[in-house]
């Protein structure tokens, strides 16, 4: 797994670079992964790049993009360092995977890009599963506010505006802290579900006047 950065301007990110002040090859995670999956041709290699879009996709991955699709070496370096190839192929083991989020501080994907790729919506999740698997202590003093939270995921969800379950994990275990606290140090029951919704679901509703009638509700 490697995370994007948004200074990501080239192929420098992924591929490395030849330092002429080192007098070496600087190498990445990426391009390790890719040496590895041309050593282990039977074994399969996946890189996930995590929030791929926070710098633009076409700009630092085009490189790849070419030699995926030319099945053509990419020139790395002309030195003599021999510690990393001239030239690397992007071989059929090695499997790229991007995760992406679209909101204000993330870059649009190009047509170029997505027409190399498949995409996939990953905004499904299944809480009843997530429940029936929780730490017992938590589940017997949260009953009451776990409905309340899961109605509320059900509002919000036409909308595309529900939680996932690190959300939903963050607000049970600050109810449940709360329940532990000695009795004078506590939040009232309703005022502690009233601040985690307030501080963790109500940051992220916004928009024009389609979720007027969410907000009404």
């Amino acid at each position: 797994i490697i995370p994007v950065r948004p200074d990501w301007m080239d192929g420098t990110a992924l591929f490395g670079y030849y330092s002429s002040f080192e007098k070496r090859y600087v190498k990445t995670e990426f391009l390790n992964m890719l040496l590895s999956a041309i050593e282990e041709r039977d074994k399969p290699h996946f890189v996930v790049l995590d929030e791929m879009n926070l710098a633009r996709v076409e700009y630092y991955l085009s490189d790849y993009l070419s030699g995926v699709e030319s099945r053509k070496p990419i020139l790395l370096h002309q030195t003599d360092d021999e510690s990393v190839p001239r030239e690397i192929e992007i071989p059929h083991n090695f499997y790229l995977i991007g995760t992406i989020n679209t909101d204000e501080t993330t870059h649009s994907i190009s047509d170029k890009v997505l027409d190399r790729a498949f995409v996939m919506t990953l905004s499904d999740v299944d809480f009843s599963s997530f429940w029936t698997s929780y730490d017992p202590r938590a589940k017997e003093l949260l009953q009451e506010e776990w409905q309340v939270l899961l109605e509320l995921h059900e509002m919000l969800q036409p909308y595309d505006l529900h939680f996932g379950y690190r959300t939903m994990n963050e607000m049970l275990q600050k109810l449940y802290k709360n329940k532990i606290l000695p009795k004078d140090l506590q939040f009232v029951e309703k005022e502690a579900l009233d601040r985690v919704i307030s501080e963790k679901v109500l940051p992220k509703i916004r928009g024009d006047e389609r979720v007027e009638s969410l907000l009404e509700s």
